[in-house]
C-alpha cells in the first residue's frame, strides 16, 4: 500500500476511533474553537430556527479551528493519536460546514419541533436491548464486520426537546427533530408515509400529528434508527460529508429501494439493523408506555 493511500485509510479509520476531537484545556490555540463550539451548541439546541441552524454552523466550524491546535499539539508530542484527530476535525469539520452552509436558508421551512427529550429513558431502554441482543440475530449482510450497532455504554439524556447521546470513545452528539412541510408534500406526492428521514443534526418528520400516531416503542426505534444514519453513516463513515450522502442514497434508491437499499436494509452499513434487533422488543409494546 503507498503511504498517501495508508494515511488516507488510517484517517478514515480514525473518525470512528477514539481520535480525540478537541484540543488540551491548556491549549490556547483550541480556545477560540471551543468558544465557537459552546456558542453554537446553545443555538443548535434552541428551538428558534435562526437560532438553530446558525448554531449548527457555529458547531462545524467549531470542529474545523480544533484541527489546527491539534496538530500543533501532536507535533510538539510525537502523538499519532493527536495528528489523526487533526486531520478528521479537518475532514469532519469542512464536511460539515458545507452543510451547515447549505440548511441555514432553509430555517423558515420547518413546521416546529418533536418533543424527543420525553422518550430519554425508553431510548435508553432500546439502547440496552441492542446490547444484548447477539450480532447474529440483526445482522443483514453475511460480510457484516460489526460487532455491536453503537459503542457500547452509548446513553442519552433530554435536553429539552433534544436528545444528547453520549458514546464511549466519540463524545457527546446532540440530535434534533422537526416537523418539515416539504417532505411531507414529497411523501404526499409520492404516496409514501415514512415515519422519519436523517438529517446530519437528526431527522424530520412529516408533522406532530404523524408523530404522535407512533407507539412510544415505535418512536423510540425510529429515533435511534435515524441516529445510526447522522452518527455512523454521516459522520463516522462519511467523515460529515452528507454531500457525497444525499446523491449516493438518491442516484441507489430507484434501483433498489427502501428495503435493498445500502443506506437501510441492503450492506454492511444499513441502519435498518437497528430496526431487526427491536423488532421483537417493538411488538412487545407495554400498555402503560
Amino acid at each position: 500500500m503507498r503511504p498517501v493511500s495508508a494515511s488516507l485509510l488510517l484517517l478514515w479509520l480514525a473518525s470512528c476511533s477514539s481520535a480525540p476531537r478537541q484540543s488540551h484545556p491548556y491549549n490556547p490555540l483550541g480556545w477560540p474553537a471551543k468558544a465557537v463550539s459552546w456558542v453554537g451548541y446553545g443555538g443548535a439546541d434552541s428551538g428558534w430556527p435562526v437560532l438553530r441552524e446558525a448554531g449548527r454552523l457555529l458547531l462545524a466550524l467549531g470542529e474545523f479551528a480544533e484541527g489546527p491546535a491539534l496538530a500543533v499539539e501532536g507535533l510538539a508530542t510525537l502523538d499519532g493519536q493527536r495528528l489523526a484527530g487533526a486531520g478528521q476535525q479537518a475532514l469532519v469539520g469542512t464536511g460539515a460546514t458545507i452543510t451547515a452552509c447549505w440548511n441555514l436558508p432553509f430555517c423558515v421551512m420547518p413546521g416546529g419541533n418533536i418533543d424527543l427529550g420525553r422518550d430519554a429513558e425508553l431510548v435508553n431502554a432500546a439502547l440496552r436491548q441492542l446490547e444484548r441482543t447477539p450480532p447474529l440475530a440483526w445482522r443483514i449482510d453475511p460480510n457484516d464486520p460489526r460487532t455491536t450497532i453503537f459503542p457500547t455504554g452509548t446513553r442519552v439524556r433530554a435536553s429539552g426537546s433534544n436528545l444528547v447521546y453520549t458514546l464511549p470513545g466519540h463524545g457527546e452528539v446532540l440530535q434534533a427533530a422537526e416537523a418539515n412541510r416539504v417532505w411531507d408534500f414529497l411523501q404526499w406526492t409520492a404516496g409514501t408515509d415514512f415515519p422519519a428521514q436523517e438529517r446530519s443534526w437528526g431527522f424530520v418528520v412529516r408533522s406532530s400529528a404523524d408523530w404522535e400516531l407512533l407507539t412510544p416503542r415505535q418512536r423510540a426505534a425510529t429515533i435511534l434508527h435515524e441516529f445510526y444514519h447522522q452518527h455512523q453513516q454521516m459522520r463516522c463513515w462519511l467523515l460529515g460529508w452528507t454531500v457525497v450522502y444525499w446523491p449516493a442514497y438518491l442516484a441507489t434508491f430507484p434501483f433498489t429501494g427502501w428495503h435493498d437499499h445500502w443506506a437501510e436494509l441492503g450492506g454492511p452499513h444499513a441502519a435498518g439493523v437497528v430496526d431487526r434487533a427491536l423488532a421483537a422488543w417493538v411488538r412487545s409494546q407495554s400498555p402503560l408506555e
